[in-house]
């Protein structure tokens, strides 16, 4: 079962005048390792190797299956903006709205590249952010006004809870700290969006994301886990 993130224009994946329907995974693969080095480069990490490779080619990642051969022919292959972020914890640079620019500008660590060309990455902090649909105390409108780095806050319990991204788990998103060569951004436990170190033993929950071809239809279902949609392919 994957999960609809939003439909994203030309500016986010690359493919001119496309509009294109972005997807997660419900269920994380398991905890895996963003890179088995300490380097945060997401064009040569172990896990974009193993997504784009193994995963992407039907083979066994963590605890899920690989894809199939007609969802493999389902996933468009575009341009995934991997631009990082500097400051971030406070109401002026940390709201969902911050990490959307952040992460398509070109803000990242010397040497590393501001783009890179697949079909698997994974979540960014954005989609994250505007996953939350509020609660009665912190509304929608709220939660998009407080820092990503606070939701973990007694007071904002209503913005992690109330979304769907959070899963009580530490889960890797694609964006780098642009100051720190080994420093990946993570949704923690809390709910909170916090930096965290790449290093051999350092691992995180691992959903799958990817941008299905325009071409990609409904075949059935009406949109609800019950009653998922069925894709198909012209």
């Amino acid at each position: 079962l994957w999960r609809i993130i939003g439909i994203f224009n030309d500016d986010t994946h690359g493919i001119a005048g496309q509009k294109l329907i972005k997807i997660i995974r419900s269920e994380s693969l398991g905890d895996l390792h963003w890179n088995t080095s300490d380097v945060g480069n997401w064009s040569t990490s172990s896990l974009q190797v193993s997504l784009n490779n193994s995963y992407l080619n039907g083979s066994e990642l963590g605890n899920g299956k690989g894809l199939s051969e007609t969802a493999r022919n389902m996933t468009e292959t575009v341009t995934w903006k991997l631009g990082g972020a500097a400051s971030y914890t406070s109401v002026s640079d940390g709201l969902a709205s911050h990490w959307y620019g952040y992460e398509r500008g070109t803000k990242v660590y010397s040497g590393n590249p501001t783009i890179w060309q697949g079909k698997i990455g994974l979540m960014y902090p954005s989609d994250y952010g505007y996953a939350t649909s509020g609660g009665s105390t912190t509304n929608r409108e709220a939660c998009l006004a407080t820092a990503l780095y606070n939701w973990n806050s007694s007071s904002y319990s209503y913005c992690k809870n109330n979304d769907w991204l959070y899963n009580n788990d530490y889960q890797w998103t694609l964006t780098m700290l642009s100051s720190s060569p080994s420093t990946v951004f993570i949704v923690y436990n809390s709910g909170k969006v916090e930096t965290s170190s790449i290093n051999l033993y350092a691992s995180g929950a691992v959903r799958p994301s990817v941008y299905l071809k325009a071409n990609v239809s409904i075949l059935s279902g009406d949109g609800t886990r019950a009653n998922p949609y069925t894709l198909d392919i012209n």
